[in-house]
């Protein structure tokens, strides 16, 4: 097994047969997914099979695709199975698989969910023995400030420690959102220093239907002004993963603040603890006192079923369901 930052090394040494990559962080899967290949191309595996394992899946179709072509001789089968969880039938297929991979293809299996039970099976060992591992955790809050000072300086920006702590304050953990803004300030400044007010412009040119300001017209309870924004992130194309992070952090650090007034606690020690600008911390208070328990748990449940709906696993349109949620936060 290997880390995500060692795979580009792993890649420019050897060519594996198999590559199993997992994990719950959207961007860095898509990109070792993107490394893996680009590698396989340069080595002439220039034909891709794309096959994705939802509920039914015919897993002969993963013998035929293994069939030589009239086209290539070397050819890349991506895999991937968003659940982590392939089936018995699945299972068995990857592991008889493994047992006698083919050197004209590369498998490339990836998968959004990734658990312990996942972990452990034995077709994810059998993967690994045939070639290589890559499991993606999620990025800690202590880890959020070097990643991006990282990937800025990548870009080849000097950030200062402020301008750093400032982008990570926006966006939470959310590692979309970042190489987004990241990109957004290679393209404004290009290289050299960055400032707080280089990154606050940045922020500026984004759109104003941003999830930020949808967010903030959710606490307020402003259900036009909500709408508005929710349809404008819509037509953009908004990532919804990007949307719905941004969106639980509000209401946790609401429920936080709730709970904190309840138990006699600081609000303050909230703010502190979650990092909210004192700009931000009106909103989020009047949202407290708002909104009640049953509320907020009715809130987390909707954001739920959006992120099952964005990803195929229940029926129903996520951005009509966002638009419910709206309804129902601005009715209290």
């Amino acid at each position: 097994m290997i880390k995500p930052e060692q795979l580009a090394s792993s890649l420019e040494r050897a060519l594996a047969p198999v590559y199993l990559i997992a994990g719950e962080e959207p961007l860095l899967l898509q990109e070792c997914c993107d490394l893996v290949r680009a590698a396989a191309r340069e080595q002439g595996f220039v034909e891709r099979e794309l096959l994705r394992v939802e509920k039914g899946f015919d897993w002969s179709l993963l013998q035929q695709a293994a069939a030589p072509s009239l086209f290539a001789s070397r050819k890349i089968i991506d895999l991937r199975i968003p659940t982590g969880k392939p089936g018995r039938e699945g299972a068995s297929a990857l592991c008889d698989w493994a047992a006698a991979p083919d050197t004209d293809i590369v498998l490339l299996v990836s998968c959004e969910n990734w658990d312990a039970s996942s972990r452990k099976s034995k077709w994810a060992r059998s993967l690994e023995r045939a070639g290589q591992r890559v499991d993606i955790w999620p990025i800690k809050p202590q880890q959020l400030k070097p990643w991006l000072k990282q990937r800025m300086m990548a870009q080849g920006m000097q950030p200062s420690e402020d301008a750093v702590a400032v982008l990570a304050d926006r966006l939470e953990g959310n590692l979309l959102a970042a190489q987004q803004e990241i990109d957004r300030l290679a393209l404004l400044k290009g290289e050299g220093s960055i400032d707080v007010d280089d990154v606050m412009q940045a922020v500026a040119v984004s759109s104003r239907f941003d999830a930020f300001t949808l967010a903030e017209h959710m606490l307020s309870g402003d259900l036009q002004a909500a709408l508005r924004a929710a349809a404008g992130l819509k037509r953009m194309d908004t990532p919804l993963p990007l949307l719905l992070g941004a969106l639980l952090r509000e209401l946790r650090v609401t429920e936080a603040c709730r709970l904190a007034a309840r138990s006699g606690g600081q609000e303050a020690a909230v703010f502190r603890r979650f990092n909210v600008w004192p700009q931000r911390q009106t909103s989020i208070r009047a949202a407290a006192r708002r909104l009640n328990n049953r509320e907020l748990f009715g809130a987390f449940r909707m954001l739920a079923l959006i992120d099952r709906q964005s990803k195929g696993r229940a029926g129903g349109d996520p951005w009509e369901s966002l638009d419910q949620l709206l309804l129902q936060l601005a009715r209290v």
